[in-house]
């Protein structure tokens, strides 16, 4: 809690960097970190390093519950004056980031209606996108340990993402593919001198030109419309936290949240134009 003297300074409009203060930054800080980390590792995954998607949705789940659990904190200090003090506020939700996103929006319904906040992705690519992510985080992030030791395994969650996410974001595309007759050819001419040897996040065998030239079109589209999702459905809960912080009473000094992911508060275009996210 804060002395005496540093109420008086905060009320005269000094900011004074309290414990609380400091945690806060530390936490919008990390939190930041790990979303444009995750995505950045999101944004280059493909079916031959499939490694890079576990990467990136360790680091991306991460920030993204942590967001969530900085705007229900928040909220609590706009509602009740104070921060929580139940050690069971912030663990009530565990890693489930859908009962999060649940929280946030029960936030949301607590902003004034000119509130600046960016909407979420359609329900029809959120909602698989956040069971998914939501079960990677609770559990299917040990998959690949699970099977090796005989644990009753969940579903592979890089499977899930391109079969769940993945392939319906590839059944909206609407240009057309890039031709790759020449992969066909190369088949052709090459025939039985040349060996490949891969699996599609799916796990369909590419063992040709064409089907690696048929895979690697799909991860990279996968890549692009998928990162720019998980960016979306980070920006909203970015905004709905920022906008709660506007929210605080003056006499608690929080630090200005939207400097630690201004990154994210820009448009699609500005969003799906990202690759490392950095900044």
């Amino acid at each position: 809690m804060r002395s005496e003297e540093q109420q008086k300074v905060i009320m005269e409009g000094v900011v004074v960097f309290t414990p609380e203060w400091r945690l806060l930054a530390h936490e919008a800080g990390l939190a930041s970190y790990s979303l444009r980390g995750g995505l950045a590792s999101l944004r280059k995954a493909n079916y031959a390093d499939q490694q890079i998607y576990y990467g990136g949705f360790f680091q991306y789940t991460i920030g993204l519950e942590r967001v969530m659990k900085l705007a229900l904190i928040i909220d609590y200090l706009v509602e009740n004056g104070t921060l929580p003090t139940d050690r069971q506020f912030a663990k009530k939700f565990g890693h489930k980031l859908t009962d999060l996103l649940t929280g946030v929006a029960d936030v949301r319904s607590r902003l004034d209606p000119s509130a600046r906040v960016w909407e979420l992705p359609d329900p029809d690519m959120t909602d698989p996108a956040m069971s998914a992510l939501s079960d990677f985080a609770i559990g299917s992030r040990y998959y690949n340990i699970d099977v090796l030791t005989g644990k009753a395994a969940t579903q592979n969650p890089v499977d899930r993402w391109f079969s769940e996410i993945g392939r319906p974001l590839i059944a909206k595309r609407k240009q057309p593919w890039k031709d790759i007759q020449w992969a066909h050819a190369l088949d052709s001419a090459v025939g039985s001198g040349c060996s490949i040897l891969f699996e599609t996040e799916d796990g369909t065998l590419v063992d040709t030109f064409a089907a690696a030239a048929r895979a690697a079109h799909e991860s990279e589209y996968v890549a692009k419309e998928g990162t720019f999702l998980c960016a979306r459905i980070a920006r909203h809960a970015i905004s709905v936290l920022v906008a709660r912080g506007h929210q605080v009473p003056r006499t608690f000094q929080i630090p200005n949240l939207v400097e630690f992911f201004y990154i994210f508060m820009n448009s699609d275009s500005y969003l799906k134009r990202q690759k490392t996210f950095a900044g």
